[in-house]
């Protein structure tokens, strides 16, 4: 299993580097629509620390011994405009005891994954665990409705597990966030709640609400965007670093070291190509794999953010280590690569000096 704590208690998130997954729940639908084959859990002990994951109601054809429906929260994958939402009065949810109000959502097209209850429970007993005890988990909710109802199962389910710590989530350490599932809602989702959030956090991306970094924040701040346009479906490799590099040279002119740096390896682009590695650091054997990763926008990241002169290889490949993106969001999460970005945290300068 790929773990992170042993980089070291007092290692901040923005000195690190872990695995995310886009629309982390959508484990089924068409080629067009399905991103992950792994379960939370299982992509929890695969190595992902970061999950994207949209959620919405759909109302079942189940009936309550009430005569209601019944309505269960679940992730989606749709677009915005292939989506109808309905108001639905006195259903019942999955889990709840009482009827409640939702939002329905209708899919023209996409898909719906797994149901809400199910990947909460997995990712508590994840940090629960033998296994995952000493690790952490985020949970980012994004395009959601029906938000204070995501709230609640979150703060239900999680338990103890759900981190109450508050604070800015940029310099918090592995061990601040050790044994818990950190749940973050977007601007649009925290004005929903109302009364105190009591454990649920926000986050920012910088790169598309155009505001700057806020050192005192309760929440994650992020700059990156993933996506390439679905009406040009040539090159989309050569697209996804084009639109990466741009983005990275926003990042970079923040100025601010702090901000989390987000990049996608999608299986529409680099992550297809990505090979298995062996376990373990970058070794002599092992550079022309690196040099690979490297060539396929690894590099097209970092060396927007790196302005230094190559007078100096080692203080170069310094700064290179430096500026790697803090989370790499891919399709289809697995060992191996989880286990690859993983190791980006162990390379050597020695190991980057001859890379261009």
């Amino acid at each position: 299993m790929v773990t992170y704590y042993e980089l070291g208690n007092n290692k901040q998130l923005n000195q690190i580097v872990v695995a995310g997954t886009h629309d982390a729940g959508i484990t089924t639908g068409g080629s067009g629509v399905q991103t992950q084959t792994l379960n939370i859990m299982e992509q929890a002990k695969a190595g992902v620390r970061f999950f994207d994951i949209r959620i919405a109601a759909a109302v079942t054809s189940q009936t309550h011994a009430s005569g209601r429906p019944v309505a269960e929260l679940r992730a989606f994958h749709a677009d915005d405009k292939v989506v109808m939402k309905l108001d639905r009065s006195n259903v019942m949810l999955k889990g709840a005891a009482n009827p409640v109000d939702i939002k329905q959502s209708k899919l023209g097209a996409g898909a719906f994954g797994l149901g809400l209850t199910d990947m909460l429970q997995q990712a508590r007993n994840f940090v629960h665990s033998d296994l995952g005890r000493n690790e952490f988990l985020m949970l980012k909710f994004d395009k959601c409705t029906n938000w204070a109802l995501i709230a609640d199962a979150c703060r239900n389910v999680l338990g103890l597990a759900l981190y109450k710590g508050g604070g800015n989530l940029n310099i918090k350490t592995l061990g601040d966030l050790r044994g818990k599932v950190v749940v973050l809602f977007s601007s649009s989702g925290l004005r929903e709640l109302v009364g105190p959030t009591n454990g649920i956090l926000g986050f920012k991306n910088l790169s598309a609400q155009g505001t700057g970094y806020e050192r005192v924040y309760d929440g994650l701040q992020y700059y990156g965007k993933g996506g390439t346009s679905p009406f040009n479906p040539v090159s989309k490799i050569k697209q996804n670093i084009k639109k990466q590099s741009k983005l990275m040279q926003g990042a970079g002119a923040t100025g601010n070291p702090e901000v989390i740096g987000m990049m996608y390896w999608t299986t529409t682009g680099l992550i297809e190509s990505i090979k298995k590695r062996d376990d373990g650091m970058w070794d002599a054997p092992n550079v022309s794999k690196m040099k690979q990763l490297w060539g396929q926008g690894l590099g097209d990241f970092v060396k927007t953010r790196v302005s230094l002169p190559a007078a100096n290889p080692l203080a170069t490949a310094q700064q290179r280590r430096k500026y790697f993106p803090n989370i790499v969001m891919i399709d289809f999460a697995d060992d191996a690569k989880c286990r690859q970005i993983r190791d980006l945290n162990d390379l050597a300068a020695p190991h980057l000096s001859g890379l261009e």
